[in-house]
């Protein structure tokens, strides 16, 4: 098998893989209105401001604001005016909105228990291994380093 099958094998498999209901529930957790949440459930303190939630969801301001907007409008949040600066605001997880990360959570719980049931333990941590060593690896995360230098003129 050369390289070309080797990389052919490995873009096929993860596409694949995306196209997994297990992915889209893991995904709500990194983007969106549930990432906020879990945010807010994990970062330490109480009260954060929309720019932290931007900066840590990698979103623009806008984005974020929007995601703000759902959850007040769910109760999964409440905002206030910055005790400290009145230019500020203060978003606070409220009890409902705890309620509803815990129920994604213990879903999500449940079904990487059953992934851990059907691949066996064995294969997990060899799986869990080698996507530490991906995440780990630098230079596969340097996308600078997989383009070609543009052309004069190009931005």
């Amino acid at each position: 098998m050369d390289k070309r099958e080797v990389r052919d094998g490995l873009i096929r498999e993860l596409w694949r893989m995306t196209k997994m209901d297990i992915i889209g529930h893991l995904q709500e957790f990194v983007e969106g209105e549930t990432a906020a949440l879990w945010y807010l459930n994990t970062c330490g303190v109480e009260r954060v401001t929309p720019s932290q939630i931007s900066d840590n969801l990698q979103v623009s301001r806008a984005r974020a604001a929007n995601i703000l907007r759902a959850l007040r409008g769910k109760g999964y949040v409440e905002m206030e005016i910055a005790s400290d600066d009145r230019r500020k605001m203060d978003v606070m997880l409220t009890e409902a909105g705890r309620r509803a990360l815990k129920e994604k959570y213990d879903f999500l719980l449940k079904y990487f228990d059953l992934y851990v049931e059907v691949l066996g333990e064995e294969d997990i941590l060899d799986l869990t291994r080698l996507l530490k060593k991906t995440v780990d690896c630098n230079v596969l995360l340097d996308p600078k380093k997989c383009r070609p230098d543009k052309a004069e003129g190009e931005e």
